[in-house]
């Protein structure tokens, strides 16, 4: 009837109560004939004894005590996980305030050189190469705080599975000697040397080319950035039947054991130095693992400890080489002159992209609110829109769905041009007429391309 677990313990303290005359006392498990399961038992005896104190019986009860030890294992259990939740609230409210004052510092660096910038360039010469040299330092601090800000989203959005990958096969050995080579020069002016060893054999996966790229791009930049002066990286592709490795290897800084199962976490900081010289919101390793795990891969780390340098591995499932493909037809040369209306409220905006663009030999026009732009729309007769969201007196959606409801302007090309870039805003874009949604800072090479296309599709229309 005893629990097998509990026979022993309960034979040695009976034993022992009847050698001494102490009262027995024990919870055990029976179960009597006929029930399924064991219960909880609060066994008790006590000795009886005649008037020369020798014991002539014991006495005891058996108190069915299963329900109360479940409830109390039900309390135990809940105050752990309430006392494990309260930790990792204090941890992520901890780590909240950590960003924050990280994120003030990231957002702030960049300042500094553009406003120092811009005072060089209202007192230089035009050309000169001091206003030159300017323009580069403007140029790199946008670059990188635009970074920091597609950083951010691409968290968020992986995070809530709001990014849906652009699929098509890849041949890993080219697409890692490309992204090899556009960081090369970040390696350069650290005076890292940079090795490359791909792979005897295709590497072929199916993935979105562009996010794998981001995968490579920001393994390349953390050992670029945690590799000093002198040292070396290398990164190298191996391929077999079922899957493909990339690994990127580094002499640098090495990371701390206690670091290892942290490391992919957001906004973890391998830097806590208050200078902060390494940089970086500690996204990017984040982003990477999210990445990789939505093309059904995985990534880890490794390293023999400080300034023992660290490789990272990223495993993703290999497929068959496609089938070739005929050659494509020559892409079509350069549109002729198009004209555009820009719809945008912020006024440096306006005019620095309307220079932008008629320095690809557009014909722009401005307007700066939502009705201002409907009126000129009627009168410039644009052959595309490019057109804001957040726009006082009509927001972009608005704009959007007069034009297209407009028969005379049903055939201008709609681009929305915005900060916001989520897939709910990309389909409420889609979904009020706009051809085309690109977030802000746009690439203005690739958006005069766009222009370029949608031109050419509304003149052959």
């Amino acid at each position: 009837m005893l629990h097998p677990d509990d026979q022993q313990r309960c034979l040695d303290l009976w034993y022992e109560s009847v050698r001494t005359g102490e009262p027995f006392q024990i919870e055990y498990r029976f179960k009597f004939p006929h029930v399924d399961e064991y219960r909880w038992f609060l066994g008790r005896a006590l000795a009886v004894r005649d008037e020369s104190g020798r014991i002539t019986r014991w006495y005891g009860t058996s108190t069915d005590i299963h329900d109360a030890k479940r409830t109390e294992a039900a309390l135990r259990a809940s105050e752990e996980r309430h006392r494990a939740l309260a930790e990792a609230l204090r941890e992520a409210d901890r780590r909240k305030d950590e960003f924050l004052a990280v994120l003030s510092h990231e957002l702030r660096n960049p300042l500094a050189p553009i406003k120092n910038s811009l005072y060089v360039l209202s007192r230089a010469a035009p050309g000169s190469e001091r206003a030159r040299r300017a323009e580069r330092v403007i140029e790199r601090q946008i670059e990188h705080m635009t970074r920091l800000i597609d950083d951010l989203l691409d968290v968020t959005r992986i995070s809530r599975r709001k990014i849906q990958l652009r699929r098509t096969a890849v041949e890993m050995n080219e697409l890692v000697r490309r992204t090899v080579e556009d960081h090369r020069s970040v390696f350069e002016r650290s005076n890292v040397a940079l090795e490359l060893a791909l792979a005897d054999r295709p590497a072929w996966v199916d993935g979105d080319p562009t996010r794998l790229s981001q995968i490579v791009g920001n393994l390349l930049q953390n050992a670029a950035k945690f590799t000093g002066p002198g040292g070396w990286a290398r990164a190298s592709v191996s391929a077999a039947e079922t899957e493909v490795l990339v690994h990127i290897r580094d002499s640098g800084m090495g990371i701390e054991p206690d670091m290892l199962p942290r490391l992919f976490n957001p906004f973890m900081q391998a830097d806590t130095t208050l200078d902060r010289s390494r940089g970086g919101l500690g996204l990017g390793l984040a982003l990477v693992k999210g990445l990789v795990e939505l093309h059904g891969g995985d990534v880890h780390a490794t390293s023999e400890g400080p300034n023992q340098g660290a490789e990272f591995v990223v495993r993703l499932p290999a497929i068959a080489a496609p089938a070739i493909e005929a050659p494509s037809s020559p892409a079509p040369g350069r549109a002729s002159l198009g004209r555009i209306l820009v719809i945008e409220d912020n006024l440096d905006a306006a005019e620095t992209l309307k220079d932008a663009l008629e320095l690809g030999d557009h014909e722009v026009c401005l307007a700066h609110s939502g009705p201002e732009g409907l009126a000129t729309a009627r009168v410039f007769r644009p052959d595309v829109v490019l057109c804001d969201i957040g726009l006082p007196g009509m927001d972009g959606y608005e704009v959007a769905r007069a034009i297209r409801a407009d028969p005379s302007q049903r055939a201008t090309k709609l681009v929305a041009l915005t900060g916001y870039a989520s897939p709910e805003d990309r389909q409420r874009a889609r979904d009020a007429g706009f051809d085309r949604h690109l977030g802000k800072p746009p690439d203005l090479d690739a958006l005069l391309q766009i222009l370029d296309e949608l031109v050419r599709a509304r003149t052959s229309a």
